[in-house]
């Protein structure tokens, strides 16, 4: 940009000359003295054009370049978060498998106090977007938390009350755990089971929560 900007300023200077010689000269020497000018004129001009060119190259190299290089560094992001979301969804399945496996029925009747449901929900249906490893439909849900450690106390309880079908999926959009017993593909199906959901502690705070894909 420096010695565009320098050549720039010679070239002014140069023309400025030139025109004051046109309009003093009537000699041969002084014509010599024109041509002189025009040649060292017309020389710089090329040059000039010649880097302005090379500079508009480099920077559209450059573009390039930055594009390329952002369009990897996402892809990168992209594919950790995959991996990230793939290590998180084995880890899940081992967990919840090793609760079922390893909890054994309570000795004593379990209340409604005994249980952490995380999250408060009202009676309306929750929609959530884009779960991955979930199927669209309408779910009932037991408890919703962010924390794995009560998420998995909260599983252990409710295989210890006697009910092996529980399951959970995570939305990564919120965070957060959905804990469920069964799912319906309509909502008449899901209200009607909400209807018949017995006094079971665990049941105490179900709602639905739809997910659409």
């Amino acid at each position: 940009d420096n010695i565009i900007a320098s050549r720039n300023a010679e070239i002014t200077r140069l023309e400025r000359l030139y025109e004051q010689r046109q309009e003093e000269t009537d000699t041969i020497y002084m014509d010599e003295v024109l041509l002189s000018y025009k040649k060292t004129l017309t020389k710089l001009k090329s040059e000039q054009l010649a880097a302005i060119k090379a500079k508009a190259d480099l920077e559209a190299q450059l573009e390039t370049i930055n594009v390329a290089t952002e369009y990897e560094k996402k892809r990168r992001i992209k594919r950790a978060v995959y991996n990230n979301d793939d290590d998180r969804y084995a880890q899940d399945r081992a967990a919840l498998e090793s609760i079922k496996q390893n909890s054994s029925l309570s000795n004593e009747p379990l209340s409604e106090s005994d249980f952490d449901f995380g999250e408060e929900r009202s009676n309306n249906i929750q929609i959530l977007k884009n779960v991955t490893r979930a199927e669209e439909g309408y779910y009932l849900i037991l408890a919703v938390h962010d924390d794995v450690i009560k998420r998995d106390d909260f599983l252990k309880k409710v295989v210890a009350s006697g009910q092996e079908n529980v399951d959970f999926f995570f939305d990564v959009n919120t965070s957060k755990y959905y804990i469920f017993v069964d799912k319906f593909d309509n909502i008449q199906a899901a209200n009607a089971a909400m209807e018949t959901k017995g006094s079971n502690p665990y049941n105490a705070k179900m709602s639905i929560v739809k997910i659409e894909n």
